[in-house]
């Protein structure tokens, strides 16, 4: 009888679940399902370290993400390395870890590991071959983004999508005739951005929009009568920040924006309070209803702050702050000054394509 070899035993297991009756086909588990289930099942197997079935069900993982277009991800590849070479495969195993470090670059998670796995895979290798032969030259590997062997094409333009949410604590530097010292009003701002690189540099750019809820808070207390006054805005922010990543160390997850925005004024609403005693007065009036507060719609000035990104693979999470500078005079009144001053602190979450 012909016995199948055990390297093509998973392919076959794989083909046969893809290639099954239609009727079976109605009733087998969705392709991620099935991703899934295997990989828990290698788990189990590598914890009682039978590494060879452990190695067949990882190879049917990547059959079923191959037959179905669903994306592998570079740690994959790099457990693929681990188990092929527990299960003394070392050939597969600088296979596979070849791919995790030319889809990961220096910056994968496991790159000093893959590094050592690489190196005792490949001395395997040679200690296997005849001593009158070289060792086997490297088997080609697909690049990045190019289909080949039964693996689904991978983008990697290194264009990053952000979404964010956050707060801020905004006032404004008032300057004039009439002194005004004004106090933090916290607001809620909702953005996101893309960020380009630019070639091998630790630069990229940063573009970006975001509502923000800001304005300035103001209180004057005078024996038994207390007066509070806030004006509040809603804005769309438009930003082009540089993004830099520390020199020399590209590594590391933090980095430095810079670059001017743009604000264009959505509302303006003036909230004011007056106390005496147990009496109180209160209103709240678009601004455009007081004569002593008509604001210019567009404001423009500079952000600067920065921000670290946490995860691997192409989800990560981001946090960083971003301190909004204006320039703009925003009240329209002859002989006086409003300028906005903004801190927003976000957390969001960044997509890489």
């Amino acid at each position: 009888m012909c016995r199948l070899n055990p390297r093509l035993a998973p392919l076959a297991l794989g083909l046969a679940i893809l290639a099954g009756p239609a009727v079976a086909a109605a009733q087998e588990l969705p392709p991620e399902i099935q991703v899934d289930l295997y990989m828990v099942r290698a788990d189990r197997l590598v914890q009682n370290q039978d590494y060879g079935a452990a190695l067949e069900a990882l190879d049917v993982v990547l059959a079923l993400q191959a037959r179905h277009g669903l994306g592998t991800a570079p740690e994959l590849w790099f457990r693929h390395a681990e188990v092929a070479l527990d299960a003394g495969h070392p050939q597969t195993a600088v296979t596979s870890v070849t791919r995790y470090l030319q889809l990961t670059g220096r910056q994968g998670e496991h790159y000093t590991l893959a590094l050592v796995l690489l190196d005792q895979a490949q001395s395997r290798v040679a200690t296997a071959a005849p001593r009158s032969q070289t060792p086997p030259a490297l088997a080609p590997v697909p690049q990045p983004g190019v289909t080949g062997g039964g693996q689904p094409a991978e983008t990697g333009d290194g264009l990053t999508l952000l979404g964010m949410v956050g707060v801020n604590s905004a006032t404004m530097a008032f300057a004039g005739p009439v002194n005004v010292d004004a106090s933090q009003l916290t607001g809620v701002t909702l953005g996101f951005g893309l960020v380009f690189p630019v070639g091998n540099t630790p630069l990229g750019v940063q573009i970006g929009a975001q509502w923000a809820e800001k304005g300035a808070r103001t209180k004057a207390v005078e024996g038994e009568v207390a007066a509070h006054a806030d004006v509040s805005f809603q804005s769309v922010d438009f930003m082009a920040l540089a993004r830099i990543s520390p020199p020399g160390a590209p590594d590391l997850p933090f980095y430095a924006l810079v670059g001017p925005y743009v604000s264009l004024e959505l509302d303006c609403r003036f909230a004011f309070s007056i106390s005496e005693g147990t009496e109180r007065l209160s209103a709240s009036e678009n601004c455009a209803s007081f004569n002593n507060l008509d604001t210019r719609p567009v404001d423009f000035g500079l952000s600067a702050g920065a921000g670290f990104e946490m995860g691997t693979g192409a989800t990560r999470v981001n946090i960083g702050f971003l301190y909004n500078y204006g320039f703009e005079d925003v009240d329209r009144i002859v002989g006086q000054t409003a300028r906005h001053r903004v801190l927003n602190i976000h957390a969001g979450i960044a997509t890489a394509f």
